[in-house]
This record gives structure tokens, C-alpha cells and sequence, in this order.
């Protein structure tokens, strides 16, 4: 898994409860960050967390990008900002969208869905 967001503490805070949870877990700061963990990790990438608004890129468009290089991956897009209109239309695979902050029992809902280890689908924000 790979989770890219430009708030260190939330990297960190996802990372301890993904990685407690028995998730593979890797972090980055930033679109061109979230390609060199890329670069390293392959295709071992099998869910994406993005942050929607990156310091040097849209989580849309890094999606794209990641998809381009490793095949489609599930994503959980997450934004702190509540009033963005996120075009998530042709955004690629399956994927959600949540309101910074998520709460670890949704968190766990939402990458279990996209990981393929739940089978119902969390609800959205």
C-alpha cells in the first residue's frame, strides 16, 4: 500500500494503523516522492491512499500517472477540504472519496473494501 499525503503526522498516523492491521505500508510527502516509493516498490503497490491536493500534484492525476506504470490500483482519495469539487469521473478502477479527519474504524472499512478483504462496500462522504 501506498499512501501519499503532505501532512507528515497523517502519513505516520495511517502507517501505525494500516501497518497494525497487517497491511504493507509506504509513505510519501509528494507526487514526486510518491514516484520514487514507486520506483522502488513495483507493482508490490495493490491500494492507493492519495491526498486529492498535493503540494506539486492533483491525487487524480498521480492516480493516472501510477496507473500508467503499474496497472490500475483501488483508491482511497482523501481531502481536508470539505468545499473542493474533486472530478473523480474518470478516475481509474475502484476507488472512494473521504473527509479529513477519518476515523480508524472507517479507515479500516474503506481499505479492507479496496484491498479486497471486506466484501461490503463502506459508505462514502
Amino acid at each position: 500500500m501506498l499512501i501519499v499525503d503532505d501532512d507528515p503526522a497523517i502519513c505516520t498516523a495511517y502507517e501505525e494503523i494500516l501497518s497494525g492491521e497487517g497491511y504493507d505500508v509506504s509513505t510519501a510527502g509528494s507526487r514526486a516522492a510518491a514516484l520514487t516509493e514507486l520506483d522502488r516498490l513495483g507493482t508490490a503497490v495493490d491500494v492507493l491512499v492519495l491526498d486529492i491536493s498535493l503540494p506539486d500534484a492533483d491525487g487524480a492525476e498521480l492516480a493516472r500517472e501510477i496507473t500508467g506504470r503499474i496497472g490500475v490500483r483501488p483508491t482511497l482519495y482523501v481531502s481536508g477540504w470539505t468545499d473542493d469539487f474533486w472530478n473523480l469521473s474518470d478516475a481509474p478502477g475502484r476507488w472512494l472519496v473521504m473527509h479529513k479527519p477519518i476515523n480508524i474504524p472507517r479507515l479500516l472499512e474503506a481499505v479492507g473494501w479496496l484491498s479486497g478483504r471486506r466484501s461490503e462496500r463502506p459508505g462514502g462522504d
